[in-house]
């Protein structure tokens, strides 16, 4: 697995682009119902993420998930109504950042999924029942990034 990422200032879909080119990718690009991208002939999985001062993307074998969020003082009144106890314990940008992931991994919706998702002591955990995923969490240009995968798999960080 590689991870793609720059610190300059650049649309997403060129970021992309650039990084499937370098990486093998030949055909195009499509959405899922659920807006998903894959590759028209399934030459590599990939997810992309893009935040304040960070676009990234995950290239490999197996279906993958990424998310990043800048992280930077936040007024979280609003968003706490919508964590558990539990999940007020946690650093807010490790849970969002799980449950991102797992979203893009799986390639639902955050509306369908995020009121089954619980994050606490590091599990994400879906209708109560711990997800069978690897979530490696890791901070890259002021950001904490999430990566989602079936199994735990070795990642290789690469700056554009």
């Amino acid at each position: 697995m590689v991870i793609y990422y720059t610190t300059e200032r650049t649309g997403s879909g060129e970021f992309l682009q650039k990084v499937l080119k370098r990486h093998g990718g030949t055909s195009q690009v499509l959405r899922t119902e659920n807006g998903k991208l894959y590759l028209q002939n399934g030459e590599c999985e990939f997810s992309l993420t893009d935040t304040d001062g960070l676009v990234a993307v995950a290239v490999g074998e197996q279906t993958v998930g990424l998310d990043a969020e800048k992280r930077r003082p936040r007024r979280l009144d609003a968003i706490r109504s919508r964590l558990t106890p539990a999940e007020r314990e946690e650093d807010f940008f490790e849970l969002w950042t799980a449950k991102e992931a797992y979203v893009k991994y799986l390639g639902g919706t955050l509306a369908g999924f995020l009121p089954h998702l619980e994050y606490k002591k590091g599990v994400l955990y879906f209708k109560d029942a711990p997800v069978d995923i690897q979530l490696k969490h890791f901070t890259l240009a002021g950001c904490t990034v999430c990566l989602c995968t079936a199994r735990e798999e070795p990642f290789t960080l690469v700056r554009l």
